[in-house]
């Protein structure tokens, strides 16, 4: 039988940090623990080490100090929060802390004050920052970009009599006007930032809309077109649609199906004239919106007035891979030289492959005109979405809901 008796000797064995433990237990995150578990330098010191940085490294504190002084000009600039609008002196300079390890120590006191505020905002931005700056998918994200772009372009096309966008040719009868195009490069990264702190299960391999398209029609009808043409040219990958990231506000798949059929029978039974079929699609259009659909599950911050198609695909990006062309060079160069092979096997023991595969994800936004003129001056207007973000980061940043 196990004895007990030892356990009895300490308080210790019967205290835990649970805000810590349900960050293993549970998948909360760590931005919302409200105090880290750190009494000494030597503590400090080794959670650093775990975390990946190793304070005894010039070069690893450097990189430390760097995200240190960026985390202090975004909290200030960026989140500007009202109630904290300026980390104290003695906390906001790398000379003034001495010791990146006291801010950790700060950040685990018992009792919340002004310093433990601060160190514990400052640590979260940090950690966001950190991540966001070594996401291994960047090394991708220019070849990433190039290759997805590059496919639509193919596929746009302007009137050279009114200037309007098509996509698709117009005179093969497949074209679909597009009001608005625009390609969606990487965001600023204070954007990002804010991103992974408003949303409690954000992490940084979550980040889908890096590279993203938004095509914009004068209809539901052609945004559905739209959609059907991205997957019969191939401009997009079926397998590769990331599952349970489509979001489809738009339209009324199941009524749009039902009226879609009876305009389909109703032509194969009785040919009609053009105008009677205008009117035919008129009064399909006005029946398949989707109705008040509440808080997006996905995403809170959107409006419950938010209409658009949008889903997220991969793309599997092939970038030359530099090791092999370094590989290449020297192979050439030692040819002709004495122990030349031997060397080279030494440097290289197997030759590198000519390229790098990867999977990068993007995401693609599909509005008709009303959609998308309520998203600019109506009720689910971008700015309106980026102010709510902005306040949840910075309640979530100095803890004001803990």
């Amino acid at each position: 039988m196990v004895s007990f008796a030892c356990f009895m000797n300490t308080t210790h064995n019967f205290e835990f940090p649970w805000p810590s433990v349900n960050v293993v237990l549970e998948g909360s995150s760590i931005l919302d623990v409200p105090r880290l578990e750190i009494k000494t330098i030597a503590e400090a010191t080794s959670f650093i080490q775990a975390y990946g940085f190793d304070v005894n490294n010039s070069d690893d504190l450097v990189l430390v100090w760097r995200f240190f002084n960026d985390s202090i000009q975004f909290i200030e600039k960026t989140l500007a929060d009202p109630d904290y609008p300026k980390v104290p002196e003695h906390l906001r300079s790398e000379k003034a802390v001495s010791d990146i390890r006291r801010l950790f120590i700060m950040a685990s006191e018992k009792e919340r004050s002004v310093d433990q505020t601060y160190a514990c905002a400052i640590l979260r931005v940090m950690h966001v920052m950190i991540h966001l700056s070594y996401d291994p998918r960047l090394k991708f994200f220019q070849a990433m970009q190039t290759q997805v772009l590059n496919r639509l372009d193919n596929f746009i096309y302007i009137d050279p009599n009114n200037g309007a966008t098509y996509l698709g040719k117009q005179e093969d009868g497949q074209g679909i006007k597009l009001l608005f195009f625009k390609k969606k490069e990487r965001k600023d990264p204070n954007r990002e930032i804010i991103k992974l702190l408003h949303k409690a299960d954000s992490i940084v391999e979550e980040i889908y809309d890096r590279v993203g398209l938004r095509l914009v029609t004068e209809t539901k009808l052609d945004a559905i077109r739209a959609v059907r043409m991205l997957l019969e040219k191939n401009i997009i990958s079926l397998p590769n649609i990331r599952p349970g990231r489509s979001r489809n506000r738009l339209l009324d798949l199941k009524r749009f199906q039902f009226e879609l059929d009876r305009i389909v029978t109703h032509l194969k039974k009785t040919p009609e004239s053009a105008p009677y079929i205008v009117r035919m699609i008129k009064r399909l259009e006005k029946r398949i919106g989707q109705g008040r659909m509440g808080r997006s599950f996905l995403n809170p911050h959107s409006s419950e007035y938010y209409r658009a198609i949008q889903f997220t695909c991969r793309e599997l990006v092939k970038v030359r891979n530099p090791q092999h062309r370094l590989y290449t060079q020297l192979s050439t160069q030692l040819a002709n030289m004495s122990g030349g092979d031997q060397l080279l096997n030494e440097l290289f023991p197997s030759v590198p492959q000519a390229y790098e595969y990867g999977f990068f994800p993007y995401e693609i936004q599909i509005m008709d005109m009303k959609a998308y003129a309520d998203s600019i001056f109506g009720k689910s207007n971008h700015e309106e979405y980026r102010r709510k973000q902005l306040n949840t980061a910075r309640d979530r940043v100095f803890a004001k809901k803990t």
